[in-house]
């Protein structure tokens, strides 16, 4: 004889397999990284070799291009003049490094 809840016809329904998580899957997982490396690829691609090398310097000094907006106009134009310094440097020294080149500076 077998015995069902209160006003139930037949037993209950048992799951035929414990529950399992959601999927794992590409979509499941946070897009987050994948997102930022293809963002900061297509920023180096898009940007020409004076910002990539500008991007290079500020991170040497440990800045952000928005840190440089937020400073004074005071403070800014220091960290622009060592900039415009550094990459005048870099320049002459991959030019020393390359014969037959000519590169007009002052331009």
């Amino acid at each position: 004889m077998q015995i069902f809840a209160a006003g139930a016809a037949s037993p209950p329904a048992m799951p035929t397999s414990p529950a399992s998580p959601p999927s794992s899957g590409p979509a499941a997982g946070p897009a987050a990284p994948a997102d930022s490396a293809v963002q900061n690829f297509l920023n180096l691609v898009g940007s020409s070799p004076a910002q990539q090398m500008r991007d290079q310097i500020l991170r040497s000094m440990g800045l952000t291009e928005k840190q440089l907006e937020a400073m004074s106009p005071q403070d800014r134009a220091k960290i622009e003049e060592k900039i415009k310094e550094m990459i005048q440097h870099k320049v002459e020294q991959s030019v020393e490094k390359q014969t037959g080149v000519v590169i007009d500076l002052k331009a």
